[in-house]
């Protein structure tokens, strides 16, 4: 209907590949003589849209005379759509697959560092403790302190990250849930020159999950939203619930220069980080994606062209606690 209406066969059927297609069909190059094979191809719609489609066709001979020909044309756009869906599907598996791969070698690898970076520690605090009289190596021994703890903090996010169940759920309201998050940062210097702006619909229905993980996710987002700014802007969280939907939304926004292009469709990666070497870890968003996604939820995120990230976070009132209370990764030790 969207191309009868149209009228004449040229008004839809560009004249030039009309052309070509009976160029086709009396060439024996593409298939039997006199007939066209299905071709890929577009025409328009009565409102100028390109529609994808197949045509078959024939010649009509009478007489070895060419009378005129016949083309069956079939709209593609339900097939092309389920093929990108089947396409997506399959690289969501391929990514699964990945993130399976990554976490069972970062739990086995953070079972063989752990117990040596705590020894290391101890030694190290016990060298501070012997040398205190000798500023000299009071600051090396610090450093190397340091960079222990950073060490044990890296393992600590390896192990979140090879975690893939949900701990302890109960209900919750997600004014709560926000404001303990933003509790906890409004008076780090971080946060000093930040200003904070929420808009949280009331009376909206509890939602459950598993709080102190949820708490992790916004905690992340906000910390990221602050120095994207450089510690100066505004950061604004808007959360409300959508009926027709059973989810809550809530979207995270900062006022920074946006995420680069060439790094926007990595940002989820495991290890994949836009910090200066030493700063970040790279496994906050990935932990972040991975969390949402175990509570049945999704993440994205928009970089308008006039600067700024907003990440969108969608989490359904209720979900379905399919995960097992131990890891699924081989390997795993907190020890």
């Amino acid at each position: 209907k969207e191309i009868m209406e149209h009228g004449h066969l040229a008004s839809f059927y560009n004249i030039d590949v009309a052309k070509e297609n009976m160029k086709k069909m009396r060439s024996d190059q593409h298939g039997l003589l006199g007939k066209l094979n299905p071709t890929s191809m577009s025409i328009t719609t009565k409102e100028g849209k390109e529609v994808p489609v197949t045509i078959s066709a024939s010649i009509i001979i009478i007489n070895d005379n060419e009378v005129g020909s016949v083309g069956v044309f079939t709209d593609m756009r339900e097939v092309l759509q389920m093929r990108k869906d089947l396409e997506d599907a399959h690289l969501q598996l391929v990514q699964s697959e990945k993130i399976a791969s990554v976490g069972r070698m970062a739990a086995g690898v953070a079972h063989e560092i752990n117990n040596p970076l705590a020894g290391a520690l101890i030694y190290a605090e016990l060298l501070k403790e012997e040398l205190q009289d000798d500023p000299k190596n009071q600051g090396d021994i610090q450093e190397v302190i340091n960079q222990t703890l950073r060490c044990k903090k890296i393992v600590a996010e390896l192990l979140e990250f090879s975690r893939q169940s949900i701990g302890q759920t109960s209900s919750f309201s997600l004014e709560y849930l926000i404001n303990q998050c933003l509790n906890l940062l409004i008076n780090q210097v971080l946060f000093q020159d930040i200003r904070v702006k929420t808009e949280i619909e009331p009376d909206i229905p509890e939602m459950v999950g598993d709080m102190g993980q949820l708490q992790q996710v916004f905690t992340n987002l906000f910390i990221n939203a602050a120095h994207a700014m450089e510690e100066k802007g505004m950061l604004k969280v808007v959360a409300n619930y959508q009926p027709d939907d059973s989810r809550f939304v809530i979207k995270v926004s900062d006022t920074g220069p946006g995420i680069p292009a060439e790094s926007r469709d990595k940002i989820f990666d495991i290890f994949f980080t836009t910090k200066p070497v030493g700063k970040g870890t790279g496994l906050g968003l990935s932990i972040t994606q991975n969390i949402i996604q175990l509570h049945g939820g999704t993440i994205a995120f928009d970089c308008p062209p006039g600067g700024g990230t907003t990440f969108t976070i969608e989490l359904p009132l209720e979900f379905n606690e399919a995960q097992t209370d131990e890891p699924v990764f081989v390997g795993l030790d907190e020890s």
